[in-house]
């Protein structure tokens, strides 16, 4: 038999109906298979005539079978995965640990999940999950595994002790904005699909009327600065002295629409985004934008995952959540109070 015509673990687990992760804890007698599942792996591999390629096997047990991470992220091409992806797998690199990244987008995000589960079940010590939509989140719970599961724990929502970053981002903009005199504002939220968008606009509108502001949610973006644009020409500029922009994408696009209309930004309608992009500082005004360390943030959900692992005490998340307002002109005027 040739290394082209010979079984391999794909074809045990397509007969015995498994994962491919799941042969290989079966023939490698690793645990957490039911009985069942492997006398039905073993039977597969009996009809197939499978056999186990030593010298592989003999190279794969030469590494360290616990440094292996999954590694589960949605919408990588965003400001804020991309920022918190790059940081969490640089800090398990430098902890030791090889990763397997997989991305999971399209119309069907839950079956993407379960895909990615599938191909990284057995084969990893961990699974770090960064999911932006509610599906996703909703998938990764709906399949618990074997082995620790970080998902986006105080990159979102925190606990009553400790907010996540999410929440700061939102106190952080209702303070600013209210220091500044604003009391009626409009908040145009990310994607309705959107956690990060979710979490923003309830703490903003919570820490807001706290703070005795009146403010209301106009129509959603999709984070992108042609969709700012378009908002532009659906706000009543005499409504409210101030508007909370879910990202500075949006934000820039809003700029450019309003500037359209000869609405003057600050002076007749202050702006406000998040993310604190670099374009932030070229627009006209320069944008005010919240500033949270996304790099921090992927230290911190690498961190939690290894102390899960590993056994260990857990990071303190207030060394990691850094959240400001970087102050600029597009929120510079002092107003009266309404």
């Amino acid at each position: 038999m040739t290394e082209s015509t010979r079984p391999t673990i794909y074809d045990v687990g397509r007969k015995a109906h498994v994962s491919h992760g799941t042969v290989s804890r079966v023939i490698n007698d690793r645990p957490n298979v039911a009985p069942a599942t492997r006398a039905l792996v073993r039977e597969a591999m009996k009809d197939l005539g499978f056999t186990r390629n030593d010298s592989a096997f003999r190279l794969r047990s030469a590494e360290d079978p616990g440094n292996r991470i999954g590694v589960i992220v949605e919408q990588l091409n965003e400001v804020g995965p991309s920022g918190n992806m790059v940081a969490a797998l640089a800090e398990l690199q430098a902890a030791g640990y090889r990763f397997d990244l997989v991305a999971v987008n399209g119309k069907d995000v839950a079956r993407s999940v379960e895909q990615a589960l599938r191909q990284l079940d057995g084969l990893t010590v961990g699974i770090l999950a960064l999911a932006q939509t509610q599906e996703a989140r909703e998938a990764l719970l709906a399949n618990p595994l074997a082995v620790p599961v970080y998902i986006e724990r105080f990159l979102d929502r925190g606990s009553s002790d400790q907010p996540g970053a999410e929440e700061l981002i939102g106190r952080v903009a209702a303070e600013h904005l209210e220091q500044r005199g604003h009391r009626r504002v409009l908040h145009l939220p990310g994607p309705t699909s959107a956690l990060s968008a979710q979490y923003r606009q309830g703490a903003f509108v919570a820490r807001g009327r706290e703070l005795g502001m009146i403010i209301e949610i106009g129509r959603s973006g999709d984070w992108t600065s042609a969709s700012g644009y378009d908002l532009a020409a659906t706000i009543d500029a005499d409504a409210y002295s101030a508007v909370f922009v879910a990202n500075d994408a949006m934000a820039i696009g809003l700029l450019h629409g309003l500037r359209r209309r000869s609405i003057d930004v600050p002076a007749r309608l202050a702006i406000l985004g998040v993310d604190d992009v670099p374009e932030a500082q070229h627009t006209d005004p320069q944008l005010s934008s919240v500033r949270h360390d996304l790099a921090a943030e992927g230290r911190l959900a690498a961190r939690m995952l290894i102390s899960a692992i590993r056994k260990t005490p857990e990071p303190d998340p207030t060394q990691y959540l850094h959240v400001r307002v970087e102050a600029r002109a597009s929120t510079a005027l002092q107003i009266a109070a309404q």
